[in-house]
């Protein structure tokens, strides 16, 4: 399986986290635990600001304030159909869609529930590539479904966890 695990640093203060690795990572493990068969996967990574993330807030969501991790899914039916995955790019990787995580939400956030920030970055990554495969958390059976599913892909991931700075 082969993963490409594109980052736009819009907010050159991400460039202290590997977040292409980790994405990378993350990616392979959540399949793992989804027990996913998908050759070639990619998708992409905005490192970015409050500021950036509030406007994509506002434009997309309607919500005009900044939050930690956005996630816009290439595909919209990755989970009902079958898994014969006809999405394709003619360099034959299944673009999964966009992710834009912000960097003082971020990094607030672990500082809030004293977490080094390589870790709560992971976090959020998980979050937002289970969004990207069809997972919500709009009612509280499908809340439970991700949050579980979320604690699974950071456990096994965490169990032969890369090395974390403690920034």
């Amino acid at each position: 399986m082969t993963i490409r695990v594109s980052v736009n640093y819009n907010d050159p203060r991400w460039k202290r986290c590997d977040l292409k690795r980790y994405g990378t990572l993350l990616l392979s493990k959540v399949f793992q635990t989804q027990q996913m068969r998908l050759n070639n996967s990619s998708l992409s990574v905005l490192a970015c600001s409050d500021s950036k993330i509030k406007e994509l807030n506002k434009i997309y969501r309607k919500k005009n304030k900044a939050t930690n991790v956005l996630a816009w899914p290439a595909v919209d039916w990755f989970f009902y159909d079958d898994q014969d995955y006809r999405s394709y790019g003619k360099n034959n990787y299944l673009f999964l869609g966009d992710i834009a995580i912000s960097y003082e939400r971020c990094s607030r956030e672990a500082s809030f529930q004293n977490t080094p920030f390589n870790r709560y970055c992971c976090k959020l990554l998980v979050h937002a590539i289970l969004h990207l495969l069809g997972y919500d958390h709009d009612i509280s059976m499908r809340t439970s479904k991700m949050q579980l599913m979320e604690t699974r892909v950071l456990n096994s991931f965490l169990t032969n966890r890369p090395k974390f700075n403690n920034n």
